[in-house]
């Protein structure tokens, strides 16, 4: 367990804001994610779990406790009679996972090429894109529970997977260490939505797990902002999920808005709605603003605060309310 005090969170985050958390250690194992609690229990300390940090704002005054970094690194790949049963600890990249898998030509993952952070952060978001989403092929999460000691396993129902929400977001309690998997090597390509279409349809081959993923990560580029210039959380607002009724009222009065039906109810695309409705690309306060690209992301220059950041998600969401009567929700959590 390596252990630091005063690093600065907007170090350890990928929208690059926050003051000094008092102590961070970062562990490689589960009897050094215990080793942490321990201490932090007999310091008096409070605690937060991080993986890539990059879903996470930071408080510009910084953390007063102590930051459990994850950096658990094995994965393993193993065929079975149902398949592939694919296992990653909680602090190996995702990204790197996704590319481990296409790699050894294995199906379900290729979709969600490209997504920032750590496995271990994966099932709290329930994180999606381009029709795939973890509750696809979870099968397993191995969680610490602090309070009792004891790893609990949880299957995927056991998770309560939403959109965009699980359990682990509601009662963030327990740590995952693990997460397992069920991929196939016989699969079949997700090319539903509009921009892998597209890639399609200009010649580019989609036939492997590995096409897709890098096809994926090239779109991405396209649409996020590049962490090697400014900070970024990707999406931070979720898109609302409403009503047939609502949603035909709304297509009515705003001619090509975008509704996708699902089983809660018909997910509007709020980067329309800010485009198209309300022309919100590029709003900004301070260094914080919605990237031209897509205005679904907020992206951070150099010095923007947490404050700016929030000033501006209010103001979104106060202008959503205003023009289409709907609550919009934050994908990012705050580190408190």
């Amino acid at each position: 367990m390596i252990e630091h005090a005063q690093v600065p969170l907007a170090s350890l985050t990928t929208l690059r804001i926050g003051g000094p958390a008092s102590r961070v250690v970062y562990v490689k194992d589960e009897s050094e994610v215990r080793e942490a609690l321990k201490t932090a229990s007999a310091e008096g300390l409070s605690w937060y779990v991080l993986g890539g940090g990059s879903n996470v704002l930071a408080p510009d005054a910084g953390y007063s406790g102590m930051v459990i970094v994850m950096q658990l690194p094995r994965m393993s790949f193993d065929d079975d009679e149902e398949g592939v049963l694919a296992i990653a600890e909680a602090g190996v990249p995702w990204d790197d996972f996704v590319r481990e898998a296409a790699s050894r030509h294995v199906w379900g993952l290729e979709n969600l090429a490209g997504i920032p952070g750590s496995v271990g952060a994966a099932p709290v978001q329930n994180i999606g894109a381009y029709g795939t989403e973890i509750a696809d092929t979870l099968l397993w999460v191995d969680a610490l529970d602090p309070d009792t000691g004891e790893v609990v396993r949880l299957e995927r129902d056991a998770c309560e997977l939403g959109y965009r929400d699980s359990r682990f977001k509601r009662n963030p309690g327990l740590i995952i260490l693990r997460v397992a998997f069920r991929l196939r090597r016989d699969g079949a390509a997700k090319l539903s939505y509009k921009d892998l279409q597209k890639v399609l349809h200009d010649g580019v081959p989609l036939a492997t797990p590995a096409e897709i993923g890098n096809a994926v990560r090239a779109i991405r580029a396209k649409k996020f902002p590049d962490l090697r210039v400014e900070g970024t959380a990707g999406s931070f607002f979720k898109n609302p999920v409403v009503s047939e009724e609502t949603y035909g009222t709304l297509a009515a009065k705003h001619q090509g808005l975008p509704g996708f039906p699902g089983k809660s109810g018909v997910k509007l695309s709020l980067a329309w709605i800010l485009d198209n409705v309300l022309g919100l690309k590029g709003l900004s306060v301070g260094g914080a603003r919605l990237y031209e690209a897509q205005p679904l992301v907020i992206a951070t220059s150099q010095g923007a605060t947490a404050r700016e950041v929030n000033e501006l998600a209010e103001e979104v969401a106060a202008r959503v309310k205003e023009a289409v009567n709907i609550d919009i929700e934050r994908e990012v959590r705050a580190l408190v």
